[in-house]
């Protein structure tokens, strides 16, 4: 596209008319700037043309001023500032369009000054819609274009009902009639599955053959629904000219004020594994009332099994700060597991499981290995007296070898017995075995030191407190929440006397400290002190309460 008056010479014209930038060349004129020239992609994207050339910004766009304003202002900016300016990407124009990175730059005549204005723009419109077909299929399930998991993650759901559907012994379909016709098959699900809910409702395909429904509709009667799904499903599918029949199972599930999405989400699936478990093509509603413990607890092993090689388990930490030293003085090692990587199990969850499965003398030979790597690292943060303390469960303690294979991890890693605060619950306490008090004394011995956690909560007495090789006695954050004085007193006073360690846990505000502190109590752990985290963010001492100050 030629300027208005042929300066440019016919091969630069054609180069810049080749060129996929957007470029404009602008003229000034006293109070305006006018189109000079304009390459072919220019005008394509702003639908100026050469009849527009020798016009102002106000005569191109006199049906959209905002737009006239908004780019006589912006090379305005560059004549007033005499040098080059860059303007970036992805704003709204006031014609609609999203805006490209561009820079406009003055050139001078021999004089100096400034008498055309040139501007270079990158359209990004090709490379935006690239970037809007990329959001969609991360949003999206690419083959029934449903949506997928991910969105789930972020979608929110005050109250509604969730109906996750899964076909039953779809692997047959696809062993007898290969992939490609389980893939049509799914698609014809979906489009089956849409006919039963309407637009309102969402539709998430979970991956394989499970699909998710989601209904805002709280006021839907979910056995009815459930039993349309059902016989829709139930009507026979043609793959390559064969009827083939199928079923399908459902668990339905509610998310409500005391219910939020991500819980239901684990309740539908818990029915519709009581769904299958009743035979095909049936539907199951959770039921709070229900006991459905066997099924989670198989799930949970079934996970726990493979949970070290998938490097599924991690450690955070929670220091135990002394007032009276204005130190931590020890730091416990809490476990946690992050199944598949995507969800956090509480502990109250699956330990149990991997008590009874014993599972927990693998987990927990990893937690003292891992504890005994990081104690370095915990050095060098809070000083070379640091301990750590490993929570020991009375399935470990009960093994014949514990004790040796404690010894041989904590060689290996170099780490002194004295390092190590090995922590045991009440009903280790109280079980009374002789083998159990023959292991706990043999550990002391060694130089490991034993707390006894949550004390209260058990049936723990002051007899078995004075038989038992304790060093600290970790009162249980019940004690701290109901704040009675002369029971709290109580018990200080008792360890006083028998010469134990206290440390009060639970500790959730200074109001509890202070009152725990005008008791006798020195040593606390709890969230007013930090919430467990990994080693590398456990806070500096200064951040403490009742830290030291700083001389500096």
């Amino acid at each position: 596209m030629r300027n208005d008056n042929h300066e440019i010479p016919p091969l630069l014209a054609q180069a810049l008319d080749a060129t996929e930038d957007l470029i404009y060349v602008m003229r000034v004129e006293p109070g305006r700037f006018v189109y000079h020239f304009l390459n072919e992609a220019a005008s394509r994207f702003s639908g100026v043309t050469s009849r527009d050339l020798g016009k102002s910004f106000f005569e191109v766009y006199a049906q959209q001023p905002e737009m006239a304003q908004y780019l006589h202002h912006k090379y305005n900016r560059v004549l007033a500032h005499g040098e080059s300016m860059r303007f970036e990407d992805g704003y709204l124009l006031p014609n609609g369009l999203l805006s490209g990175e561009s820079i406009i730059s003055p050139i001078y005549n021999e004089e100096q000054v400034i008498t055309h204005l040139i501007c270079i723009t990158r359209d990004y419109t090709e490379r935006n819609q690239y970037q809007e077909k990329l959001r969609y299929y991360a949003y999206h399930d690419e083959l029934t274009q449903l949506f997928n998991r991910r969105f789930l993650s972020e979608y929110v759901l005050e109250e509604g009902i969730l109906y996750l559907l899964d076909i039953d012994n779809f692997k047959n379909i696809n062993d007898m009639l290969g992939h490609d016709n389980g893939d049509t098959l799914l698609v014809e699900v979906t489009d089956r599955i849409k006919k039963v809910f309407s637009t309102e409702e969402i539709i998430f395909r979970m991956g394989g053959d499970e699909f998710l429904i989601i209904s805002r509709n709280s006021a839907d009667i979910p056995e009815r629904v459930a039993e349309r799904v059902l016989r829709m499903m139930d009507n026979i599918f043609l793959l390559k000219g064969r009827e083939v029949r199928i079923t399908a199972s459902l668990g339905v599930s509610r998310v409500s004020a005391e219910t939020e999405l991500s819980t239901a989400l684990r309740h539908a699936d818990i029915a519709l594994h009581h769904a299958k478990s009743l035979g095909r093509s049936r539907y199951h509603i959770f039921d709070t009332s229900l006991r459905y413990e066997q099924i989670i607890r198989f799930d949970l092993e079934l996970e726990l099994n493979n949970c070290l090689e998938k490097q599924e388990l991690q450690l955070l930490y929670q220091p135990i700060y002394s007032v009276k030293q204005q130190q931590v003085i020890t730091i416990e090692a809490l476990l946690r597991w992050n199944k598949n990587h995507t969800q956090m199990v509480s502990p109250a969850e699956f330990i149990p499981v991997a008590e009874e499965t014993r599972l927990i003398i693998p987990i927990g030979e990893w937690v003292i290995r891992q504890a005994c790597r990081d104690l370095p690292q915990l050095k060098q943060k809070y000083g070379p007296s640091i301990r750590v303390a490993i929570n020991i469960s009375r399935i470990q303690l009960d093994e014949p070898n514990f004790i040796e294979r404690l010894n041989q991890i904590v060689q290996e890693e170099g780490i002194p017995p004295y390092y190590i605060d090995l922590e045991i619950t009440e009903s280790v306490a109280t079980s009374n075995t002789v083998e159990e008090q023959s292991s706990l004394v043999q550990l002391r011995e060694q130089g490991y030191t034993i707390s006894l956690d949550d004390f209260g909560t058990g049936y723990s007495s002051l007899s078995m407190l004075t038989r038992l090789p304790i060093d600290t006695i970790k009162i249980d954050r019940s004690f701290v929440t109901q704040m009675n004085a002369p029971v709290l007193k109580a018990l200080i006073m008792m360890a006083d006397a028998l010469r134990l360690n206290v440390v009060a846990e639970g500790i959730e505000d200074q109001e509890q400290c202070q009152h725990l502190l005008e008791l006798g109590y020195t040593e606390f752990q709890g969230y007013w002190f930090s919430y467990p985290v990994a080693a590398a963010q456990l806070p500096p001492l200064s951040s403490f309460p009742y830290a030291p100050i700083d001389p500096d």
